[in-house]
């Protein structure tokens, strides 16, 4: 495993906003090969059409797939930041929680690799984007404008 930084949440490890922030479930940071409630690991990268960077993982404990939404907790709040989380397979509350989050879950079949997908992601962010991919970046550049407007609006008081 590469060495990073441990954060509380991914927001606090993505230093560039323009970047998509993808997260992996997966054991060994090479392959999707968890399911999201049970995952024990996540592997976040900052990716753009030139580079993927790994930013930050966290590990976690074993959870059975038993329904508990508790185990989905940790998670979901160290998952804040991200823009998309691949994993094997997911439930219908914890896809319904994330999206609420804005972040796109995307389940994968087959244990891809990782660098296939980050690659693929890429070249997608070179040229011509997936429908759903379009979405995220839109509400992302919606955002990131709301957020310049908001603080434009704000009084600054100069010392």
């Amino acid at each position: 495993m590469t060495e990073c930084l441990s954060y509380p949440s991914i927001a606090e490890a993505s230093p560039n906003f323009d970047d998509l922030i993808v997260a992996f479930a997966s054991m060994e940071g090479d392959m999707v090969d968890q399911h999201f409630g049970s995952a024990q690991g996540f592997y976040v990268y900052s990716v753009n059409s030139h580079s993927a960077q790994l930013l930050t993982s966290q590990s976690f404990a074993a959870a059975a797939q038993d329904g508990n939404e508790d185990k989905l907790k940790p998670k979901l709040r160290w998952l804040v930041g991200a823009d998309l989380v691949y994993c094997g397979s997911i439930g219908g509350s914890a896809t319904k929680q994330l999206i609420s989050l804005g972040i796109t879950p995307v389940q994968v079949k087959g244990g891809p690799d990782v660098d296939e997908l980050l690659e693929s992601i890429q070249a997608q962010l070179a040229g011509e984007k997936a429908f759903w991919l379009q979405n995220i970046i839109n509400q992302k550049t919606k955002s990131s404008a709301g957020n310049f407007a908001e603080m434009a609006e704000e009084d600054w008081d100069e010392e």
